[in-house]
């Protein structure tokens, strides 16, 4: 599964957020915290998305640019899926680090895909030596 399908899995493991589950008088999904975490799953799912889609098009163009749009995409889908994945977790609360449950191995894959996918840190390293190259501040 891509990274981006990660992302997808981990907002489908719970589809509604917890509107049986109360805290604080209001059912969790009425908390605007929650609200903010799921606008920014889906959000950062979709930006995840349109980045893959623009190495993809470079690529098929035979544009110079597309190495570096495609180590933009790994970087920013594996930040992202990490991210959601957590969120997701926070969102269930204890059942979601119950074992068996799909969000808790969502999480450990998404910490697996920021290391094999080229780990985050080489792929910053690389994204900031192509940008001091092309930068307009000289």
């Amino acid at each position: 599964m891509g990274l981006c399908g990660h992302s997808r899995r981990c907002v489908a493991t719970e589809p509604r957020p917890r509107q049986d589950r109360v805290r604080f008088v209001a059912p969790l999904a009425d908390h605007q915290l929650v609200q903010r975490m799921i606008a920014d799953i889906d959000t950062s799912l979709s930006a995840a998305r349109l980045l893959c889609l623009r190495a993809g098009l470079l690529k098929d163009k035979g544009d110079p640019g597309t190495v570096n749009a495609t180590w933009a995409a790994k970087y920013f889908a594996s930040c992202k899926a990490f991210s959601a994945t957590a969120d997701a977790v926070q969102i269930l609360g204890a059942r979601g680090c119950a074992p068996g449950h799909p969000a808790g191995r969502l999480l450990r894959d998404a910490k697996v895909m920021e290391i094999i996918e080229g780990s985050i840190q080489l792929q910053q390293t690389y994204l900031a030596q192509a940008a001091y190259q092309h930068s307009p501040l000289d």
